[in-house]
C-alpha cells in the first residue's frame, strides 16, 4: 500500500493511524539485530502523533494526505534533541535543536515521525553498508 493509499484508507475510516503506527513499531522492534534499520526509533513521539492524527480524523480535521501516515528518516535529518550522526562517528554526540525543514514540514501535514534510520557515512555511498555503524 502506497503512503497516499494509506491516508484515504485513515480518511475513509478503513484504518487507524494508532494501529497502523502501532504494527511499524512492532516490526521495528523485531527486526534483525543484524540489520540494525534504526539508529533511533521514537515510539513515545510517533505515538502521540498517531494519536493526534486519529483525533483530527474523527473530527472531519485531517491536516494532509498523509495526516497519519508513519514516515522514518535517515539519520541526515536533524530531529530537535536527538542525535544526528549521519553515518558518521564523530558526529555522534551532535543533538540539533530543531526538526529538519523536510520533516517538520512533514509533521506539521500530520505524518508521524517513526524514527531513524542507518545510512552510509554523510550518504557518500550507494551502497548502503557503513561498517562504523554495523550496517
Amino acid at each position: 500500500m502506497t503512503a497516499l493509499a494509506l491516508g484515504r484508507a485513515f480518511e475513509e475510516g478503513k484504518a487507524d493511524p494508532r494501529e497502523v503506527t502501532e504494527d511499524f513499531l512492532e516490526r521495528a522492534a523485531l527486526q534483525d539485530p543484524d540489520r540494525r534499520i534504526y539508529v533511533t526509533l521514537l515510539e513515545r513521539r510517533a505515538r502521540a502523533e498517531a494519536e493526534a492524527a486519529a483525533d483530527r480524523a474523527a473530527r472531519g480535521l485531517r491536516r494532509h494526505a498523509l495526516d497519519g501516515v508513519p514516515l522514518s528518516w535517515k539519520d541526515l535529518f536533524d530531529v530537535a534533541g536527538e542525535a544526528t550522526a549521519g553515518g558518521s562517528l564523530p558526529l555522534k554526540t551532535r543533538v540539533p535543536q530543531n526538526d529538519a525543514e523536510a520533516l517538520a514540514r512533514a509533521t506539521r501535514m500530520g505524518a508521524v515521525c517513526l524514527g531513524k534510520t542507518t545510512m552510509t557515512e554523510l550518504a557518500f555511498s550507494g551502497l548502503g553498508i557503513n561498517p562504523k555503524f554495523g550496517t
